[in-house]
């Protein structure tokens, strides 16, 4: 699978869905297609504005700063697009750390951001999906990581369903979504025989974050 690429969701093999492989597999309309983002895609999801308490996640930043931010190479900012619409977004890398948080492990740091329309629906799970094949064929992780708000039940339910578990606690100054805390989950993706995977642990510390960029 190149950078550039769609990822066609067997939703057969997504947690919780019950349907028959064979009717699922090929359909066009469980493409969920990721691909680095451009300027206009940036300026889109920029745009967006979700209602109390999911406002902590508004980019409050000016359109230029947005665009400069999100385009840096370190950032690996794609955009997801679901039937060739944008859906979300999602960064692998430092972007999807909180400061404070244990990184010390090897692993890829994954952030994910979804349309306010259509959050709430059930999708996250379709988006987590493609989102973590798209990582695994594409950077070959030890393991997953995700970071976020521990008030942020409806992420942590859905990244649980994914497969992914909480490796850590730690906890800031601000308030986010009614908890100043985070946790920290992982997820290691399946392997060849022989080949094995860092250790992780779990722990708990006190940080001051200097920015908020949980999924």
């Amino acid at each position: 699978m190149g950078i550039d690429s769609t990822v066609v969701l067997d939703d057969s093999r997504v947690p919780g869905n019950g349907r028959h492989p064979e009717t699922t597999s090929a359909r066009n309309a469980l493409a969920v297609e990721l691909r680095h983002a451009t300027e206009g895609d940036v300026r889109a999801f920029t745009r967006w504005r979700y209602t109390p308490p999911y406002d902590v996640y508004n980019i409050d930043s000016t359109p230029e700063e947005s665009v400069e931010y999100f385009l840096a190479p370190d950032v690996r900012c794609h955009a997801l697009f679901d039937d060739r619409v944008l859906a979300g977004f999602c960064t692998f890398g430092h972007d999807a750390r909180v400061p404070g948080g244990d990184y010390s492990a090897d692993g890829l740091d994954i952030g994910l951001g979804v349309k306010p329309e259509l959050t709430g629906r059930g999708l996250g799970i379709r988006f987590v999906a493609a989102v973590v094949q798209y990582a695994i064929a594409t950077f070959d992780p030890p393991m997953l990581r995700v970071t976020i708000a521990r008030g942020n039940i409806r992420a942590l339910r859905v990244w649980k369903r994914a497969g992914f578990s909480e490796a850590s606690i730690f906890a800031t100054a601000r308030d986010t979504m009614g908890s100043g805390e985070f946790a920290i989950l992982t997820s290691m993706p399946a392997r060849p025989k022989g080949r094995e995977a860092p250790p992780t642990t779990r722990s708990r510390t006190t940080a001051e974050p200097e920015s908020l960029n949980d999924s």
